[in-house]
């Protein structure tokens, strides 16, 4: 398998989150563009790299109909959001390549709803949330990352679900609300074992950053700083 042919492999396995419940639509199309997977193909594809993704990142979902519908309309990208905006500065401060990653997602589907953040209709469906999870477990297992950063609350939880080391680690947001708590190492998801970090979500990032505090042998951090001391950690 190579680089182009992970988003497809991934895209041909999304149904076996099926059905989805209220309020929550399927991606009808995986489109051709630096975007967060399904929506998009999950990779940088503005440098046209053949590197193969050694980094899975992990968002909470891809979004709403009514943002995935103006996408199709118009094709285009998301390196100029929000989001993506703030992601690529940190990763760049980082030193880490964007074209290492695959940008993902812990929730397949789209929110049916006007709010793009907040709690994911999905997850009110015990279910639908089992199905996500072994999708996940299909992720890890189809990337076969050395790292895997989360990004906000959601997918730290969900991913401390699928492993022992984890579940209660980081269970009910503590991987960003204590001090220390961010970077974990040899974490094991059905023998697939890799370092882990988590941080805030970049839409929430202005408001939550300064909370986070990381040492390490160079120093004491906090905010911006600790992220990417934890990031930077993390590649060695």
């Amino acid at each position: 398998m190579n680089r182009n042919q992970l988003p497809e492999l991934l895209y041909d396995q999304i149904s076996t989150v099926e059905p989805y419940p209220n309020q929550v639509k399927p991606v009808s199309e995986m489109l051709n563009v630096t975007a967060f997977f399904p929506g998009g193909k999950g990779l940088w594809l503005e440098d046209n790299s053949d590197v193969f993704p050694d980094v899975l990142v992990l968002g909470h979902d891809f979004s709403t109909v009514n943002y995935y519908n103006k996408m199709l309309e118009n094709g285009q990208s998301e390196i100029n959001s929000p989001t993506w905006r703030v992601m690529r500065k940190l990763f760049s401060e980082a030193d880490l390549d964007l074209n290492r990653c695959f940008f993902s997602n812990v929730y397949m589907g789209l929110r049916d709803t006007d709010k793009m953040t907040g709690v994911f209709p999905g997850s009110k469906d015990k279910e639908f949330v089992k199905r996500n999870l072994e999708f996940l477990k299909t992720q890890i297992s189809t990337v076969n990352p050395k790292f895997i950063i989360t990004l906000g609350k959601p997918a730290s939880i969900n991913l401390a679900l699928l492993s022992e080391q984890l579940v209660e680690e980081w269970s009910k947001g503590k991987a960003l609300s204590r001090a220390n708590n961010g970077l974990k190492r040899d974490v094991i998801t059905d023998g697939h074992s890799y370092v882990c970090v988590s941080l805030e979500h970049p839409s929430m990032r202005n408001q939550n950053v300064k909370r986070r505090i990381y040492e390490n042998e160079r120093g004491k951090y906090s905010g911006n700083e600790a992220e990417i001391e934890m990031l930077k950690d993390a590649l060695k």
